[in-house]
């Protein structure tokens, strides 16, 4: 079966244009043949030079098939206003089916039709004015040797319009794949970037500040120092389980450390005692009745809170923080403030990619992020998580 495609692909690659050329030659040689060679010819130089008009005709009726299809039917004009009664060479016969052909083929529509009327017409008088022609002569000439090659190359060139237009769908089709995977691919890369940075600046700047608390009691308070330490290496192991679990997304095996449950709102807790432990006092408010709520909202709540006291941890400390933790009936609302000195930004200007993640999160969830400095000193983020019924579980 090889050899058979290989067959086809080469044939498929032949320029058709060649192959009309070669085929108008074995016309015209087929033709000069019959008129020179034959007796049935009696107007020998007529008869040569139509062969050879006809040759020319198959030869251009894919480049130009309206105006070899013209040529044709004024060399049937001719014939029928001779009206010799001569039956023409089996050539030209078959150079008439080609240019027909290509006309229905390669003509476009409004003009091969057009051309194919007159041809009828012009081919109907040739048929009645030949000595014996009737009805019957005429109806076989235009079915067989006019209609029926046109609509034989209509349906090839129907039929080619229609794939073309399917490998058109089918190329847009696999471009529109193509944005959206990378799409995809882009959204995923930037979840996991802030999934690592969140994790990443939380823990780094807890670890950052009990190792220089315990640096500065070392030799003063050497049980200070080693409390400081054991938090430092609790935060760091749970940074790693924490990039275990995000990177095991893009593992094909699926490390089931990957599938652990996501931290959520019911996690706050825990957050701001590992933040408390770092040096930050820090106070949590609940008000309202908690919702149910789908755990791409729980995470980014969370996300959002954590973030927000990194940033005082970075930023701001010593200070004091409070988060706040508000349910209302459509949306859920989060205040993390503190009285330090702050980032030094309003509404998020500038101080890094931090509040910048906040909002993007913010607003993958219909949500708004609004930071700034306080007036009488500190910084205060807040966030507004709509409670559509998309997100309630």
């Amino acid at each position: 079966m090889s050899w058979t495609r290989r067959l086809f692909a080469r044939l498929r690659g032949i320029d058709r244009v060649r192959v009309d050329e070669l085929v108008a030659l074995v016309l015209l040689v087929g033709v000069e043949l019959q008129v020179w060679l034959g007796s049935s010819v009696p107007d020998r130089v007529e008869a040569a030079f139509a062969g050879v008009v006809m040759s020319g005709a198959v030869a251009f009726r894919r480049r130009r098939p309206l105006e070899a299809a013209l040529v044709i039917v004024t060399l049937l004009a001719i014939q029928a206003a001779l009206a010799n009664g001569h039956k023409p060479p089996i050539a030209a016969s078959l150079a008439v089916l080609l240019v027909f052909y290509g006309l229905g083929a390669f003509a476009p529509e409004p003009k091969s039709r057009w051309v194919l009327g007159l041809a009828i017409v012009v081919t109907s008088i040739g048929q009645l004015s030949k000595p014996g022609g009737g009805v019957s002569s005429v109806a076989t000439m235009e079915v067989f040797g006019v209609l029926a090659p046109w609509v034989l190359g209509r349906a090839v060139r129907e039929r080619a319009v229609r794939e073309r237009g399917y490998r058109e769908l089918a190329e847009r089709l696999d471009a529109g794949r193509d944005v959206r995977a990378r799409t995809a691919a882009h959204g995923e890369r930037a979840r996991i970037a802030r999934e690592l940075h969140d994790v990443i600046a939380h823990s780094v700047s807890v670890m950052v500040i009990q190792a220089g608390g315990a640096r500065m009691v070392m030799d003063s308070s050497p049980e200070r120092a080693a409390a400081s330490l054991r938090s430092v290496e609790r935060a760091g192991r749970e940074a790693l389980a924490e990039m275990r679990r995000l990177l095991g997304v893009l593992d094909g095996e699926m490390d089931p450390r990957a599938l652990a449950p996501q931290p959520g709102l019911a996690d706050i807790d825990e957050l701001l005692a590992r933040t408390r432990a770092s040096g930050l006092a820090a106070d949590l408010r609940v008000d309202g009745e908690p919702a149910a709520v789908s755990p791409a909202l729980d995470l980014c709540a969370y996300r959002i809170v954590q973030e927000a006291l990194t940033n005082v941890i970075k930023h701001a400390t010593p200070a004091r923080a409070e988060v706040r933790v508000r349910w209302g009936e459509d949306a859920l609302e989060l205040e993390i403030s503190d009285d330090g000195r702050g980032p030094g930004t309003v509404n998020g200007a500038s101080g890094g990619h931090g509040i910048a993640g906040m909002r993007e999160r913010a607003g993958l969830h219909g949500g708004s992020i609004h930071a700034g400095a306080n007036p009488g000193g500190g910084f205060t983020v807040r966030a507004r998580l709509p409670l559509t019924s998309e997100l309630v579980a």
